[in-house]
């Protein structure tokens, strides 16, 4: 029976290896990798590990029982060969690699929000630069008659002079802080 425990787990060792270099490479490829495909390739792994969990758990909780033979139903030596075996089992393992998996749709979430940092701090500035010209069309869109502006010969020319220089200095200043 205890050959027969040894020979459930004897290529899982391998295996779980190979889910390793898996996820390995996924963490490489995390910049290259469209966010839909990783998500599915990370839950796919997750949900397989937490199947490999559960089998090592049930192993390891059965090795337990037959190591306390609590009705001296085995001999002392079966006793110590499952007290082995439950030290052998590789459940550890198992959720060392869910634990990695993990981690590395963390890392997956952390480079969408930086994504999405980039993409609101430019709709930001942008919003910023148009700001001042949309205050300047609203007042010379009331139509008053009353402006002074309205009847100088060059105000026209001013205004336009005026709003090319204000999204210049905001440009410049944005550029300055590193937001641009």
């Amino acid at each position: 029976f205890f050959s027969f425990l040894e020979s459930l787990i004897q290529e899982d060792m391998l295996y779980l290896q190979n889910f390793e270099k898996r996820l390995a490479t996924i963490e490489e490829s995390l910049l290259d990798t469209l966010p839909k495909e990783l998500q599915r390739t990370l839950i796919t792994i997750r949900r397989e590990l937490l199947v490999f969990h559960a089998y090592y758990q049930q192993l390891l909780d059965m090795c337990e029982i037959l190591s306390e033979d609590e009705n001296h139903f085995l001999p002392p030596e079966c006793a110590r060969q499952f007290s082995r075996q439950r030290q052998m089992c590789i459940r550890d393992s198992t959720q060392m690699l869910r634990e990695y998996a993990l981690q590395i749709r963390e890392m997956q979430q952390a480079q969408i929000d930086l994504r999405q940092n980039d993409t609101m701090r430019i709709l930001t500035v942008v919003s910023t630069i148009f700001f001042p010209l949309s205050l300047i069309a609203g007042w010379y869109g009331m139509n008053f008659t009353h402006m002074p502006e309205l009847s100088a010969p060059y105000a026209y020319f001013i205004l336009i002079g005026v709003c090319i220089l204000i999204v210049a200095v905001e440009i410049w200043y944005f550029k300055k802080k590193g937001w641009f």
